[in-house]
C-alpha cells in the first residue's frame, strides 16, 4: 500500500500502463466536479466511483480486498479513519466470500494499522486488505475512489 498527497501522485508512473492512466487523468481533471457515481476513463481498465457520504461508526465498517482491481481511494474534503493489514495477518476471517461481480471479498481481522486519511491517498492492491468510510467526525466527506485493472 502507498499513502500520500496528491500533489505527490506522479512519482508512482511507471509501475504499470493501467496506473499511469489513472494519474494522467487525475492530474488533468477536477475531481470535484466530477458527477456522483461511476465516471469512465478507459473502458473497464480505469474508472472512477465519486461518492459523498458521512463516514461510518468503526463498528459497522469492514476489511476488504480485490482480485482484478487496484484500489485508488482518494479522500478529496473531510477525513475519515482508515485501516490496513496484510492478506497474510493470521487473525483474518473471511465474512462475506468472493463476489465475482463486485470483485471484493470481506473480512474481520485484528492488528490492523489505523490512521486517518485527510486529503490525500491510499493505493491498495490486492494484498492490501483495507477498511474505509470509517468516522473521524460527522463532517462530509468528498471520495473517489479509482478503480485500476490489474495487468496480468
Amino acid at each position: 500500500m502507498i499513502v500520500g498527497k496528491l500533489v505527490d501522485l506522479y512519482r508512482y508512473k511507471g509501475i504499470s500502463k493501467n496506473i499511469d492512466t489513472a494519474i494522467d487523468y487525475i492530474q488533468n481533471h477536477d475531481l470535484l466536479a466530477l458527477p456522483k457515481g461511476k465516471t469512465i476513463v478507459d473502458g473497464d481498465n480505469v474508472y472512477i466511483n465519486r461518492d459523498t457520504y458521512v463516514a461510518r461508526p468503526m463498528e459497522e465498517c469492514f476489511y476488504e480486498n480485490h482480485e482484478n482491481y487496484i484500489d485508488l481511494q482518494i479522500v478529496l474534503k473531510g477525513k475519515e479513519i482508515f485501516g490496513y493489514t496484510h492478506i497474510s495477518n493470521p487473525t483474518l476471517e473471511v465474512t462475506t466470500p468472493y463476489n465475482k461481480d463486485k470483485d471484493v471479498t470481506k473480512y474481520k481481522c485484528d492488528g490492523a494499522v489505523l490512521f486517518t486519511l485527510e486529503e490525500g491517498f491510499a493505493l491498495v492492491y490486492t494484498e492490501d486488505v483495507h477498511l474505509a468510510k470509517c468516522k473521524v467526525n460527522d463532517e462530509i466527506v468528498e471520495k473517489a475512489v479509482v478503480k485500476i485493472k490489474i495487468e496480468k
